[in-house]
């Protein structure tokens, strides 16, 4: 238990390189350190930042249990394979969940799941059960006219796919205000590019399927993409990619 609360504390404290980071599926599940905070459940941290932002790669053991918690940011769920469950239902492989800030729950998995999170701020547990240090309540409100969003995205009936460029599509799943936070699917058909342009705010990419190229290398299925505020590229995929992006901040073109 020493050790785990070591390592939590390590990752906490660590600072974030303003680069770029490219993680293969190798080097996600080959290097780096996955800590079990709970039976059965494996965490990956793939990045922090200095105001609480944390993406994970979470893997649930058939039957492992995440204790009901409140969450003091929104919550952004990716279900990669796999299922996993809540009071309110169950959520398979293509799902995604947004839990916004103030909802409580407890989740865990039947049959096993990895999960792809990121949370913009630390989960309080609520049965006495604790990780690490408690984060501080006190002069913060958790507003509760902010419902849960659900969206099954491997519905192709109804989905609601919007052409962005020739060859490229996007589904939007969560905006902020303007120039804030957004969370989508972008799918690329074969030989689809995106022009170059500059981010106004940190690009995470986790790749689904396919391939995603840019100036700086290729991805495949399974990497996961940090471009930090500044980088500029153009993007392309050869064969066709499907990936999951979240960014703090819009593009704008070159």
């Amino acid at each position: 238990m020493q050790m785990e609360a070591k390592m939590m504390t390590m990752i906490r404290t660590a600072p974030m390189p303003r680069v770029r980071v490219h993680l293969d599926f190798a080097g996600i599940w080959n290097q780096g350190v996955w800590l079990m905070p709970r039976p059965g459940i494996k965490v990956r941290e793939l990045y922090q930042a200095d105001d609480g932002y944390r993406i994970s790669m979470v893997r649930y053991a058939p039957g492992a249990k995440v204790p009901e918690h409140l969450h003091t940011g929104d919550e952004h769920s990716y279900v990669i394979e796999g299922s996993v469950r809540d009071a309110s239902g169950e959520y398979a492989a293509g799902s995604y969940m947004l839990n916004p800030i103030g909802s409580k729950h407890g989740i865990w998995s039947d049959r096993g799941a990895l999960v792809l999170t990121h949370r913009l701020g630390p989960i309080r547990f609520l049965s006495g059960w604790r990780p690490g240090p408690e984060a501080a309540m006190e002069d913060q409100g958790y507003p509760g006219d902010r419902a849960s969003v659900l969206i099954d995205t491997g519905a192709e009936a109804g989905a609601a796919w919007e052409s962005l460029l020739q060859g490229v599509q996007i589904m939007s799943m969560f905006e902020g205000a303007p120039g804030k936070y957004k969370t989508a699917l972008v799918r690329y058909r074969p030989g689809a590019s995106i022009p170059a342009h500059i981010h106004l705010g940190d690009e995470h990419v986790y790749i689904l399927s396919g391939c995603q190229e840019d100036e700086f290398g290729s991805y495949d299925a399974g990497a996961y993409v940090y471009n930090p505020t500044g980088t500029t590229h153009r993007v392309w995929s050869e064969e066709g990619c499907l990936a999951l992006i979240h960014w703090r901040a819009p593009i704008r073109f070159l």
